[in-house]
């Protein structure tokens, strides 16, 4: 415990109606309450930033979801972020401001640290996050950035907060680049931490609307709980590689790492007896790809606790023998990344190797067990076209009619910095190499240079792939009007969905 407090607010940014409980910000403000630092939390939440509509209610309109029928009574839309941050400021009067940055959320997090400076005080500003790990120098450069972090945020930060309090220096730690008289000084990143040393996140200072979460057209009180960190899989449309590459570049340890079994077991009964909570998700790429040993030890202690939960994994841990202890235990549902229906092109260009006869038997493993599923696609991809686009359509509409309590999620591929996808892209003339993604994954209009006839193809495909994956073959040619963005394609879309 330090003598001296200091005021630590974080800004999370977060999409519009986008709740759940950020593990990663949740384990900042538990390192920085063990010191006994002062923290409090503005959320976006509730702003409705970029007009870009509701992530649940999109999803539902595309079929992808069941409509969430209890909303109205926790999400209520705040209008004035920038009045309700200056009252949370001027009453709190924080020594650090602290925001973790992923890429789509870059320009809005600028404009608010812009406006911090010049109307709220000259208030140090630090930028952590997925962006300034993998693309430092153009968060750095932003005038209003005082400081930013460098791969994980839990030691640099305490070790910042803690040597501002004690007026030590603070340009020479580890993790953190630091702007200091006119020039930058730029730390290697901290070593990644041990996470049994770690305490359990910190979820206090959230507000409460931000634990209720969308299942099955409902929202439940849902706590997540973490089982490991990174992801040991190389997928070309995710950053998991680079993030690895930049951590083993720098000698940081391992990338990947789990919790200890019995850690997980003891923070599912510390979080449930803090905030009571009706459903439990499990945060990690893939839940099932854990041993034998710590599996049956799960199984045995969760049939103590028996909360509905679910979790995403791939379709290669799915075993019958552990999705039914699962169910017995409780598992209601599980997210699968099928990403893509074309073996060769899954396998070739996003690194996913696994037959499609692996997915359909399963698909047919949940479908006997009586579990349902989220399977997970995208389209939009450097050299795709519409029939390798209904190879994923072809492919969804085998297993629904395995499984019809599937729910199949389309979304349109976005080129994040530290995807390779984002380097054949810049290679191929489909993205200009500066630009910075502001986009989000219910966007309806692909961000790469397409040939406008394919542009208007995909954002046909995004909106009636569900048509097309659950309505009979003799409907099709309906289907093809309700791809058009024009009147008759608005109601044809209208009739075919009240079909579903």
């Amino acid at each position: 415990m330090i003598c001296k407090k200091a005021k630590v607010l974080f800004i999370y940014l977060t999409p519009y109606k986008k709740t759940g409980t950020p593990i990663g910000v949740g384990s900042l403000c538990s390192v920085l309450k063990d010191d006994g630092h002062d923290i409090k939390i503005f959320d976006t939440a509730f702003y409705d930033l970029k007009k870009d509509g509701y992530a649940d209610k999109i999803r539902a309109e595309r079929k992808m979801s069941k409509k969430v029928v209890n909303e109205e009574y926790f999400f209520v839309e705040k209008n004035n972020i920038f009045k309700d941050l200056s009252d949370m400021v001027k009453k709190f009067k924080p020594d650090i401001i602290c925001f973790s940055l992923i890429e789509s959320f870059f320009f809005i997090c600028i404009q608010i640290a812009d406006y911090i400076k010049k109307e709220l005080g000259d208030i140090k500003i630090i930028v952590g996050g997925v962006l300034p790990t993998i693309s430092p120098e153009i968060v750095i450069n932003e005038k209003s950035i005082d400081i930013i972090c460098v791969g994980e945020g839990e030691i640099p930060l305490r070790n910042l907060c803690n040597s501002m309090m004690d007026d030590k220096e603070t340009k020479n730690i580890k993790g953190l680049w630091v702007k200091k008289d006119g020039k930058v000084i730029r730390n290697k990143p901290n070593d990644l931490v041990d996470l049994n040393t770690l305490s359990y996140p910190c979820f206090d200072y959230f507000d409460e609307k931000l634990f209720y979460k969308a299942m099955q057209g409902r929202l439940y009180k849902m706590m997540n709980i973490a089982t490991d960190r990174g992801c040991p899989f190389q997928c070309s449309f995710c950053a998991a590689p680079t993030l690895k590459k930049i951590f083993d570049k720098n000698s940081c340890g391992k990338y990947y790492r789990k919790y200890s079994i019995e850690r997980v077991i003891e923070q599912i009964h510390y979080q449930i007896e803090k905030h009571n909570p009706e459903f439990i998700y499990f945060s990690s790429e893939t839940f099932l790809g854990i041993s034998d040993k710590d599996f049956n030890i799960f199984v045995k202690e969760y049939n103590k606790i028996k909360l509905p939960f679910w979790f995403q994994t791939r379709f290669e841990t799915v075993t019958k023998e552990r999705i039914e202890k699962l169910k017995d235990v409780g598992m209601m549902w599980l997210t699968i990344g099928l990403e893509h229906g074309n073996e060769e092109y899954r396998r070739d260009i996003l690194k996913r190797r696994y037959t499609n006869k692996l997915v359909l038997d399963k698909t047919k493993i949940l479908a006997d067990i009586g579990i349902g599923a989220s399977i997970n696609n995208i389209m939009g991809f450097p050299f795709e076209n519409r029939e390798l686009i209904f190879d994923t359509i072809n492919l969804n509409k085998r297993l629904w009619e395995i499984n019809n309590n599937l729910e199949c999620n389309i979304f349109l591929f976005t080129p994040y910095r530290g995807c390779e996808l984002r380097d054949i892209c810049v290679k191929e003339n489909l993205i200009n190499e500066n630009n910075i993604i502001n986009t989000t994954l219910i966007d309806s209009e692909t961000i790469l240079n397409f040939s406008e006839s394919f542009k208007k193809e995909l954002k046909g495909l995004l909106k009636t792939f569900n048509l097309y994956v659950k309505l009979p073959e003799e409907y099709y040619p309906d289907i093809l009007i309700a791809e058009k963005d024009n009147e008759e394609g608005i109601f044809m879309f209208n009739k075919l969905a009240n079909i579903l």
